[in-house]
C-alpha cells in the first residue's frame, strides 16, 4: 500500500481559505478541495476537468460553516471522511460519499476559532484541533456514534 501524498495551500489574498489535494497510491481518489471565506467547500474531481486548462465546476458544494473554513484534512484509511474547521469555533465530520456530503458529527471543542485541524498519521481517527486559544485539542473520532458506524470498518486497516 503507498503513501497518501497531500498538499495544503492558504491563500491570504482571495476569498480562497484552503485547498488541499488528495492522491493516494492504494485506491484511486482524483480529489481536490477548497474552502472559502464564505463557509462553503468546494469539491472537485481532477479527472472530470477539461483539456483546455479551464477550471471545471465542482462535483459538489458543502455549506459547511457559518463562518469561513480554515482548514480541511482528509482522513487517510476511511475514504470520504473529511474534517473541516472554521472560524465558527465547530469542528465538523463529513461523509462524502456519492458526491453527496452529509455531516456526521460535529463539536465545539474550547479551542477558540478554529485555524487547523489534522488526523494522525499514526493513529488516523485521533483528530489535532488548533485554534485562536492557542492550545491543542485532541478528539477521538471514532468515540462518536455516527463516526463508528459508517467510518469503524477502517479502524483495524489503519494499523497496517
Amino acid at each position: 500500500m503507498g503513501p497518501t501524498l497531500r498538499a495544503l495551500f492558504c491563500d491570504e489574498f482571495s476569498s480562497l481559505q484552503c485547498k488541499i489535494w488528495v492522491v493516494n497510491h492504494s485506491r484511486l481518489e482524483p480529489w481536490n478541495e477548497v474552502s472559502l471565506e464564505n463557509g462553503t467547500v468546494q469539491g472537485f474531481d481532477v479527472r472530470a476537468s477539461s483539456d483546455s486548462g479551464s477550471s471545471s465546476k465542482p462535483s459538489f458544494i458543502l455549506h459547511a460553516h457559518e463562518k469561513a473554513v480554515s482548514a480541511v484534512s482528509f482522513n487517510r484509511a476511511a475514504p470520504n471522511f473529511l474534517a473541516t474547521g472554521s472560524t465558527d469555533k465547530m469542528v465538523k465530520l463529513w461523509d462524502l460519499s456519492n458526491n453527496q456530503p452529509s455531516c456526521v458529527a460535529s463539536q465545539n471543542l474550547k479551542a477558540g476559532a478554529v485555524f487547523s485541524v489534522a488526523f494522525s498519521d499514526d493513529n488516523p481517527f485521533l483528530l489535532a484541533i488548533g485554534g485562536s486559544k492557542g492550545r491543542l485539542e485532541v478528539w477521538d473520532t471514532l468515540s462518536d456514534p455516527g463516526i463508528g458506524g459508517r467510518f469503524g470498518k477502517y479502524s483495524n486497516q489503519s494499523k497496517n
